[in-house]
């Protein structure tokens, strides 16, 4: 599911395995030593394509994003259940909006 964020740019290295970024209606497959950058604003998300486990490293600019996962994670402890919405707080609160243009 694309999302946006109104706050922050985000990064992602990828360490192992590969993911498939789309951003917006483009697609682009990183394999180890990427670097993927997604601006401010941009709708993005992204899959693990391959068949072994992906890693990457996640970077946020500014961190304001930290924070989310940890709430989330608090979230998750509570035994809440994690579905869009329950999930809609937490998005608002990090000014993060799932974006349907690009549903399909």
């Amino acid at each position: 599911m694309q999302h946006r964020h109104a706050q922050h740019d985000e990064g992602f290295y990828v360490l192992a395995g590969t993911f498939r970024f789309t951003v917006g209606e483009d697609q682009y497959d990183a394999g180890p030593g990427t670097w993927v950058i997604v601006p401010t604003g941009a709708p993005h998300t992204f899959a693990n394509v391959g068949g072994v486990n992906a890693v990457m490293l996640n970077t946020f600019t500014p961190d304001l994003y930290v924070q989310y996962f940890r709430d989330f994670k608090a979230m998750i402890d509570s035994g809440q259940p994690v579905n869009a919405e329950t999930m809609k707080p937490l998005w608002k609160n990090y000014a993060t909006e799932i974006s349907n243009e690009y549903a399909s």
